[in-house]
């Protein structure tokens, strides 16, 4: 027996003095409520309704029951129409986990857009430069780099995985510029791995495709570091577009070896959001749309070059 189902039909004929009336309310025969009505107070062992062929009162326990009852009813039922609004209108707190770096460039930009478009949702963003990441345990939505396997995962692809192979004009000037992939033995090429990961970059030409071990002065796991060491004349680096974008257009960072599709190995992917599949509360549909819209807009490289 579905007791909070039982529940509800109690309070309804508590309320409405009538057993057909109850029924009719919730779509059930005279006959099936009473049926119901019966079943529930066997579960209880106890009498909740006296009837007789004129009226029908509530017996003590019947009163005690409603009493205690009625309210809490209420509040469940509240709670259900709240929770079923949270699918259909963007509201609650929608948690984020994000890679560093593209959280800082393009999420973090995003937000005061969308809050004014959306007051009733709030965000808690958290960065990180982990790339294994995954929807759930309290979070709503990962951007992350690359796509997860797992089917149960829904993926909405946010970037290109082109690259750019790029120093400062500083640099450039010193050091002289890099034409072709076997020139990077003379230059100082700054990379993104960990300490057990090798440094090699990989070059694509045609059906050609070569890999070179790189060395520099500085390797970190943030891409937010290594833009600013180029930036600041520091070396090479191969980034994504969507982070050096800006700093092309601006001439404080200059393409190297044109021609070549250019990538380290393992972080070659594109940035994806992702969340779990089924039931999708509005607050995250509408938070990766405004954030597609926003990485849709025209770059920095494509408006200098007329595209």
């Amino acid at each position: 027996m579905d007791q909070l189902a039982a529940l509800r039909l109690f309070i309804h004929i508590a309320r409405s003095k009538s057993i057909s009336s109850a029924g009719r309310a919730l779509g059930l025969s005279t006959t099936t409520a009473s049926r119901r009505l019966q079943d529930l107070e066997a579960a209880l062992s106890v009498r909740l309704v006296d009837r007789t062929t004129r009226q029908l009162a509530l017996t003590e326990a019947g009163e005690r029951l409603l009493a205690r009852s009625a309210d809490m009813l209420d509040e469940i039922q509240s709670a259900f129409a709240e929770a079923r609004e949270q699918k259909d209108t963007p509201s609650g707190t929608l948690r984020i986990m994000a890679r560093r770096s593209f959280g800082l460039m393009h999420v973090a930009p995003a937000l005061p857009a969308f809050r004014k478009d959306y007051p009733q949702v709030a965000i808690d963003l958290a960065l990180t430069e982990e790339t294994e990441l995954a929807p759930g345990r309290g979070i709503d939505l990962v951007i992350r780099l690359g796509a997860p396997q797992d089917k149960s995962i829904v993926t909405h692809q946010l970037t290109s995985a082109d690259r750019q192979l790029c120093a400062s004009p500083s640099y450039l000037a010193r050091v002289g510029t890099p034409s072709v992939p076997s020139d990077l033995g003379g230059h100082d090429c700054l990379t993104y791995r960990r300490a057990a990961e090798p440094a090699t970059w990989t070059f694509r030409k045609g059906r050609t495709e070569q890999s070179v071990e790189v060395s520099g002065s500085l390797q970190a796991n943030s891409g937010e570091v290594l833009r600013g060491a180029a930036v600041a004349g520091l070396g090479l680096v191969l980034l994504p577009d969507w982070m050096v974008a800006h700093d092309l257009a601006a001439g404080q960072l200059r393409r190297c070896i044109e021609g070549y599709e250019a990538f380290p190995p393992l972080y070659r992917a594109p940035i994806y959001a992702v969340h779990r599949r089924g039931e999708v509360p509005a607050k995250i549909s509408v938070f990766v749309a405004h954030l597609k819209n926003a990485m849709a807009l025209p770059s920095p490289l494509s408006r200098k070059s007329g595209k």
